[in-house]
């Protein structure tokens, strides 16, 4: 197989914007064709954020033997890891430029019981639910919004 050249960069080009920021080109034009995304952000579109936990995210991956991914996303540099659970499909994450301490928990969004999800987690974790921070709640009206945990 013959050696292709791929030429270098073009000079009038910014690094490739994102949807979080100008990806260092400032508010000035930007001509590179290029609109990079996050391999987290872009799987986040299959997921809903259900839970808080608070433990560090070592862990839980520790716990159930998973490797960390490490992306980023608005906020900063994310932890990530997805997996699944008697074909439920989860994810937890971890944000550096997050103030809230402790791991999200995200279920993908074609799982059809939450409750039943989280207390499977829950138990494969070992942990109980005083291990949550905040719970997601949906109200009749389909409203989403997050109740803290006591």
């Amino acid at each position: 197989m013959a050696e292709i050249d791929v030429p270098g960069p073009d000079p009038t080009w910014d690094p490739a914007p994102s949807p979080w920021g100008s990806g260092g080109g400032g508010w000035r034009r930007n001509d590179n064709p290029a609109f990079q995304t996050s391999l987290w952000g872009y799987a986040l579109g299959a997921f809903d954020l259900i839970a808080g936990l608070s433990t560090p995210m070592a862990p839980l991956a520790a716990r159930l033997r998973l490797t960390v991914e490490h992306g980023w996303e608005d906020l900063g540099e994310v932890e990530a890891a997805m997996f699944a659970i008697q074909e439920i499909d989860f994810a937890l994450s971890r944000t550096a430029g997050n103030p809230l301490p402790g791991v999200y928990v995200w279920l993908a969004k074609a799982a059809s019981d939450q409750a039943e999800a989280l207390d499977l987690l829950l138990a494969t974790l070992g942990l109980g639910r005083e291990a949550l921070t905040f719970l997601r709640e949906v109200t009749p009206e389909g409203e989403t919004y997050y109740r803290p945990c006591d």
